[in-house]
């Protein structure tokens, strides 16, 4: 079963509510809301990294960067950095730019950041650069298994 097919079938086997989109490829999430015809305080940007070398999913608004500095303080980190495209294609048998924001899926500690939550709507790659999902925010929380959304780590950029 493909990842697309995973989230799918996550969202189905809870009756969550969803629009499934198809669309050219998308290399950056800007591209991403563009064609979704969403904004980039709506996206969710999935980034794959190494927390005291253990793997871990970021999730925040497109609209955002991560702030090392501050998730390190945040979640007594010590060494913090993004995995290569190697490794991501290894943990997820993803490309970068097509990680969903579900770590669960993938046996991966996430961490959400909480400014996402003040958007009503999430849109994120379903997998696939081409294949998004939006739905709302609310039935994010229920299934994306975050091990916190409670604090801000990122800043605009």
């Amino acid at each position: 079963m493909s990842v697309y097919e995973t989230i799918i079938q996550l969202l189905d086997s809870h009756r969550i509510k969803y629009q499934a989109l198809e669309h050219e490829p998308t290399p950056t999430c800007e591209d991403s809301a563009r064609v979704r015809g969403t904004s980039p305080d709506q996206g969710a940007k999935a980034l794959v990294c190494y927390a005291d070398k253990q793997p871990i999913l970021i999730v925040l608004p497109c609209s955002r960067k991560l702030d090392p500095k501050l998730f390190k303080s945040l979640f007594a980190v010590r060494d913090l950095r993004f995995a290569t495209p190697e490794e991501v294609k290894i943990l997820t048998s993803l490309e970068i730019g097509a990680i969903p924001p579900l770590g669960h899926i993938f046996n991966l500690t996430t961490y959400v950041d909480k400014t996402l939550s003040g958007e009503p709507k999430i849109a994120f790659n379903a997998g696939d650069r081409t294949r998004s999902v939006i739905m709302s925010y609310a039935d994010y929380e229920i299934i994306c298994h975050a091990f916190d959304s409670s604090q801000i780590f990122s800043q605009p950029k």
